[in-house]
């Protein structure tokens, strides 16, 4: 028998994401687009004037969000729609378009921040005296004067600007080369079933009992981006180039300089998560030896790593992950659990089922005046719940910040962007092993953690050091060669799983073309300073203290109004400590510890 993913014309409309809730018809989108593009003039008419007054500063600030959230939402609506469905020529083109938008946006704008940036201090802080509504505006001044030193000229920016469509062609090309253009074999089981190899079916193949199909689904993907790996070293080589050459035209010393200035972290909070993960990948060996034997062979594979360790697996049916969500949620509030329920239930925020040309991964997304949006492929499992309410948790984070903030402030920063999705899991994680004490259930829910584990405490930050070792070649003059960026990644592996684990050089070393989080200028360090504040943040909620619960809402009600190291202060967490890290390994160390004793 063989099984095929179903287009996307076969999906059931209650399996989908709704759109038509930011755009009921491709004509509205349209007009709603030519209005964008048609007010984009109007915005010059500001150019020169943000000394005039108050007041005048005020209509500007007021005139370019409306402009902006208008934008917003043509390109979310282009971007969801593309996302489901890669190969179709009519949403590319509409993404396409609505990037060349977001340009001509940016270069409108792109005087405002220089312009700004030469009024004296005192001509504002006497706007922000005397024009009440200015007074929200502080904490983004305060921001732009801390990266004064970056910003450059209003010629400068608006080129900078006009510069990031073409600059953003490698993340492009990369999501419809992967996502769409490569051509993974199907695998056969055992039995000699076909099973469908795709971005959106691999997490499920490796998850199989089947050692036959695992290693053929493995061997499958693996080899298409091998078969691929000079255009994906093309792409990713332009892609650190794009972020070197906005790093350097910035004034800052490096892309990694650059990124950690955005967000306002020190260097030595990246520096704890590549310490905290060198110092502890005794603990990872630890966990690898016990996998390895509790599978009875000689070494594990790649293909190993996910296999189930008992025959005895939970079916966790989507409208299942749901209630259980909802159960483990529940310490925040009945209001929380219930804004959740009616997103999943009635007003259809997630894209669940995979499909020929669906998107990778999970995400959520969404913009200012609408309601979350959820990718995934969901697969019947306790790792599939995880994901769901990883999600969640960036959804809720999105609908507080925006619910709670005015736009310049609803969006948080990336750095804690990992905090409230990994929180979602260790709360429902948690609440999941107290009210079923099953040997089978609960080693199922154990293998979930470590699996996000390994995805957070592991590949994440083994891909912070070869994505900071990239850019210094690059940075260096150097070029590095699909060969040499695939050794490489294979040496950072081998030393990550020690003797427990094989590695095959090629096929565990063409890592770095499978994740497109390295097209996101050093994003994926934050996954594991996200894992450790979370899962702080978790234990006191858990335990029913109600002023943790109370911070923590606080915490997702700041958006960006703060900088990222003070809203987690607000939370109850400091990122700067290095025991920080510290503790996510030791919650990872109680895992190991209870999986060893349920297994032996």
């Amino acid at each position: 028998m063989t099984t095929t993913l179903p287009p996307r014309a076969a999906i059931a409309r209650e399996h989908t994401w709704d759109l038509a809730s930011i755009f009921a018809t491709s004509a509205a989108w349209e007009q709603a687009f030519a209005d964008v593009d048609a007010a984009l003039p109007g915005l010059a008419a500001y150019q020169g004037r943000l000394g005039e007054s108050g007041e005048t500063l005020l209509a500007w600030f007021s005139h370019s969000e409306a402009v902006t959230q208008a934008a917003y939402r043509v390109f979310v609506y282009a971007r969801l729609g593309f996302d489901v469905d890669t190969g179709d020529q009519q949403q590319s083109a509409m993404v396409g378009r609505s990037q060349g938008l977001l340009a001509r946006l940016a270069a409108a704008c792109a005087f405002a921040e220089p312009e700004l940036l030469a009024l004296p201090a005192a001509t504002l802080q006497q706007y922000l005296e005397t024009t009440g509504d200015l007074e929200t505006y502080r904490h983004y001044l305060d921001n732009l004067h801390r990266l004064q030193p970056h910003v450059r000229s209003a010629e400068v920016e608006a080129l900078l600007a006009q510069a990031a469509e073409p600059l953003s062609t490698p993340q492009n090309a990369y999501s419809v080369l992967a996502d769409n253009d490569l051509v993974y074999p199907a695998a056969h089981d055992a039995a000699g079933e076909q099973h469908p190899v795709a971005r959106g079916t691999i997490e499920g193949l490796l998850e199989s009992p089947d050692r036959a199909l695992r290693q053929r689904a493995w061997e499958s993907y693996a080899d298409a981006f091998l078969g691929a790996k000079n255009t994906m070293a093309s792409l990713m080589l332009g892609n650190v180039r794009t972020n070197v050459f906005t790093a350097r035209a910035r004034n800052h010393t490096s892309a990694l300089a650059a990124a950690l200035h955005e967000s306002n972290v020190p260097l030595a909070v990246y520096e704890n998560v590549l310490d905290a993960y060198n110092r502890h990948r005794p603990l990872w060996h630890r966990y690898w030896e016990i996998r390895r034997r509790a599978l009875g062979v000689s070494q594990l594979a790649g293909y190993d790593i996910f296999a189930p360790l008992i025959a005895e697996q939970v079916a966790v049916p989507f409208d299942r992950a749901v209630e259980w969500i909802c159960a483990g949620m529940a310490p925040l509030g009945a209001d929380y659990v219930e804004t959740m329920r009616r997103g999943l239930r009635e007003q259809r925020w997630v894209d669940i089922y995979p499909n020929v040309g669906k998107r990778n991964g999970a995400y959520s997304s969404g913009t200012y005046g609408t309601h979350p949006f959820i990718l995934m492929s969901y697969h019947d499992s306790v790792g599939g719940m995880s994901t769901l309410a990883h999600e969640l948790g960036h959804s809720m984070h999105s609908l507080y910040s925006r619910r709670n903030q005015p736009f310049v402030y609803s969006r948080y920063t990336l750095f804690v962007a990992e905090v409230a999705s990994n929180f979602n899991q260790a709360l429902v994680r948690h609440h999941l092993l107290q009210h079923n004490t099953e040997r089978s259930f609960q080693i199922n829910v154990i293998e979930e953690a470590m699996r996000n584990f390994h995805r957070y405490l592991f590949v994440m930050p083994i891909l912070a050091q070869y994505e900071r070792a990239v850019h210094a070649q690059v940075e260096r003059g150097q070029a590095p060669t699909a060969d040499s960026m695939t050794a490489d990644l294979a040496e950072l592996l081998g030393a990550g799983y020690g003797p427990a684990v094989a590695v095959d050089p090629q096929r565990d070393g063409i890592m770095w073309a499978q994740f497109q989080h390295m097209y996101m200028n050093f994003y994926v360090y934050q996954y594991a300073s996200g894992i450790a504040a979370a899962n702080a943040l978790a234990v006191p909620i858990a335990a029913g203290d109600e002023d943790a619960v109370a911070r923590y809402r606080a915490f997702l009600s700041l958006g960006g109004s703060r900088y990222p190291l003070d809203a987690l202060q607000t939370a109850g967490i400091d990122m700067t400590d290095p025991q920080a890290m510290d503790r996510a390994f030791g919650v990872l160390a109680s895992f190991v510890d209870r999986l060893d004793a349920l297994i032996t």
